[in-house]
């Protein structure tokens, strides 16, 4: 199978179509994070992450997709849950150092752990890490109001640039190799973005504006998410590329590995769909959240990408450019 999580193709033929009449909430799409659950008078909101790798921040790019996917699904995150299996050869230091930048960065997030399991296990080769995120939500006043809704015409913002989180495995990865083309300062503004990861602030923004859909940014990078939003809300779209969001050093460093950072992991990354696009912009602005309108909904089935004088539509999402660099191609 390929790389990543299941297609849509092979979760709607071994997993949907077997479970869904006993089990009526399960997710119709493979790409669902999240869970909702009664929670006395508001809603318990939880996601669940699974990745793979070798690097020391691995915890906090899981935790920061758990924890973004919570809040935009309307959640106010409030801890994390983890899970790491590790080979029999990793040193318990590793362990440690993992945990130290995982406690770190939450106390910044103002997360609480709630807890870390680790396990040691012949049968794997590299960390698997599954993060558990948990959030206090309102229960929604008309849910099946929301279900039936018309994203025709509603403005599409992008907030934050893509593939920061790629580029910062990449970097993890490959960085004697990245350093012997790039200055220390430059690089240094790379280390200095992780935070950026979390996109709490910008999703509560959007829910002040009465976003419509937030869908974060994950595996196979924005293109792949543009293509499950359509998806998702049964409505074509209309973007420009040359309108995302991106930052010089990325561009650079996936240049380096003839990497497309638009099909690239963009952990941060918050798709938004909402009326007052512009108002939002500037809004996220005066936060210095980076944000802009890259198009709008449009009802079909087409999903159109303009670059320049260039108008193609977009293909089903494609293996996620990471695993290029996993694989030890270039």
């Amino acid at each position: 199978m390929r790389n990543g999580i299941l297609t849509e193709a092979a979760y709607q033929r071994s997993i949907y179509r077997k479970l869904k009449n006993g089990h009526p909430d399960l997710s119709r799409h493979s790409w669902k994070r999240c869970t909702k659950l009664p929670f006395g008078q508001e809603e318990l909101v939880i996601s669940e992450i699974l990745m793979t790798g070798k690097e020391k921040h691995l915890l906090v790019y899981a935790a920061a997709r758990a924890v973004t996917a919570v809040a935009a699904e309307g959640g106010h995150p409030f801890g994390v849950r983890v899970s790491v299996l590790v080979p029999e050869q990793t040193e318990e230091e590793a362990v440690r150092e993992m945990t130290a930048v995982l406690e770190e960065t939450a106390a910044e997030q103002k997360l609480e752990i709630l807890n870390v399991l680790v396990e040691v296990s012949p049968d794997v080769r590299v960390p698997a890490v599954s993060v558990t995120g948990l959030g206090r939500g309102s229960v929604p006043e008309d849910s099946d109001a929301a279900s039936s809704r018309s994203y025709d015409g509603k403005e599409l913002v992008l907030i934050n640039p893509v593939a920061l989180e790629g580029t910062l495995r990449v970097l993890s990865e490959k960085e004697e190799e990245i350093r012997e083309r790039f200055v220390p300062v430059f690089l240094q503004k790379l280390y200095d973005s992780e935070n950026n990861l979390f996109a709490v602030k910008a999703a509560e923004k959007a829910a002040e504006f009465r976003a419509e859909l937030m869908k974060p940014v994950t595996d196979s990078g924005v293109f792949g998410a543009l293509w499950e939003l359509a998806e998702e809300t049964g409505t074509g779209y209309e973007v420009d590329l040359k309108a995302f969001p991106v930052r010089q050093d990325i561009i650079e460093i996936c240049e380096l590995f003839r990497l497309n950072p638009y099909q690239m992991a963009s952990g941060g990354c918050l798709l938004v769909v909402l009326d007052d696009g512009r108002g939002f912009v500037e809004a996220c602005e005066k936060e210095q959240i980076p944000a802009a309108v890259i198009g709008r909904m449009k009802a079909g089935k087409d999903k159109i990408i303009l670059n320049g004088e260039e108008r193609r539509c977009t293909d089903r999402p494609a293996e996620d450019e990471w695993f290029r660099i996993c694989k030890g191609g270039k």
